[in-house]
């Protein structure tokens, strides 16, 4: 960690029932003067994952600076119903459909929130979202990206077929292929700290299709974009993306349809069963 775990416990709330104790991930809270404490040389040992100051039943943990009193509190039930959550996840579509208009700041930055509490490897938590957050912006970004294709295609006759078609398919007739008419891209970049970034990237846009759906917003991923940057990694620079990192691409924006029904996946996948 950068910081030092700042650990500290509000005797008068403290029950000393060793909560924060046994669940640190790497055991370096410990009793001293009769309260859970961090000493001096464990502090570079935390990894931040708060786990402490959300396991204390009395809100008497702070760490990091953070205060209990600031989470949002849980309790024991579920907060969503299990019936509930199987048909949300069962009812998420790829959107290729999109109405005409922004979704608003506000809500763009609270799901970008709600997503920085996706799981990442080892908790390094170091991701960016860069965002495009107007209609106008990824239309520029389109035609920038056209235009560095065709370059990339005069230059690279060898370039796999789809990407010279969207290419064509755009000069012709002005069709999107790439963004699908959708009016804003999400895309989530890994750092030198993320020593899982390949999975902390997945991991991060599939929490935001759901919170996204949640607010009824379509989500497409848009991994055409990322075949596109693989194969010209100097056109990451539209983006501000360093595209020797892991990174993946979304499409989010309002529906302009609307799905009646669930599909039909039970045994879509292979199901192995080891029991001994």
């Amino acid at each position: 960690m950068d910081k030092l775990p700042a650990f500290s416990v509000r005797r008068d709330a403290c029950i000393r029932c060793n909560a924060c104790i046994d669940d640190c991930p790497h055991h370096i809270i410990e009793y001293r003067d009769h309260y859970p404490d961090i000493l001096a040389h464990n502090e570079g040992l935390c990894i931040g994952c708060q786990h402490c100051l959300a396991v204390c039943p009395t809100g008497a943990v702070s760490v990091l600076g953070l205060r209990a009193e600031d989470s949002l509190p849980l309790t024991e039930a579920p907060a969503v119903a299990p019936d509930a959550l199987s048909r949300f996840v069962r009812g998420r579509r790829t959107l290729r459909q999109y109405r005409e208009e922004d979704v608003q700041r506000p809500l763009i930055d609270k799901l970008l929130a709600d997503t920085a509490h996706a799981p990442t490897g080892g908790n390094t938590c170091d991701l960016t979202f860069t965002v495009v957050d107007k209609r106008t912006a990824l239309s520029r970004l389109l035609k920038a990206l056209i235009d560095g294709l065709e370059a990339s295609i005069a230059e690279k006759p060898e370039l796999p077929d789809f990407i010279r078609q969207a290419t064509e398919a755009y000069r012709q007739s002005n069709a999107d292929e790439i963004f699908r008419g959708a009016p804003h891209l999400l895309i989530a970049s890994a750092g030198e700290k993320a020593y899982c970034g390949d999975a902390d990237v997945v991991i991060a846009l599939s929490y935001f299709e759901l919170l996204a759906q949640s607010h009824s917003l379509g989500t497409t991923w848009c991994d055409f974009l990322k075949f596109i940057l693989d194969a010209r990694p100097e056109l990451g620079r539209l983006f501000g993306i360093d595209t020797g990192r892991p990174y993946r691409a979304m499409l989010f924006g309002w529906p302009a349809i609307h799905y009646a029904r669930t599909v039909q996946r039970d045994t879509a996948a292979r199901v192995r069963t080891i029991s001994s």
